[in-house]
């Protein structure tokens, strides 16, 4: 399986804040797990290729997503 996450954000410097802030939780990862994370302009590009079930990449999802949101609810309390 394979799953693909593309945020759009306001400026390519917020785009590579959260990614930076979401690396240290990329590794390490369990076997049949890969996740690949790049910054193309203002967009954040996130593929997971998943050979473990439906709710391993259904967790990855929800734990990535988590990080994110965090990077930014943080991003923004010390604007």
């Amino acid at each position: 399986m394979i799953a693909t996450i593309k945020l759009d954000f306001q400026s390519s410097d917020i785009a590579k804040r959260v990614l930076e802030s979401i690396k240290p939780d990329n590794s390490p990862l369990p076997k049949g797990l890969t996740i690949d994370c790049s910054v193309k302009g203002t967009k954040l590009l996130i593929t997971i290729q998943c050979t473990r079930s439906i709710d391993s990449l259904g967790a990855t999802l929800e734990d990535i997503l988590s990080a994110i949101d965090l990077s930014l609810r943080t991003s923004k309390s010390t604007e």
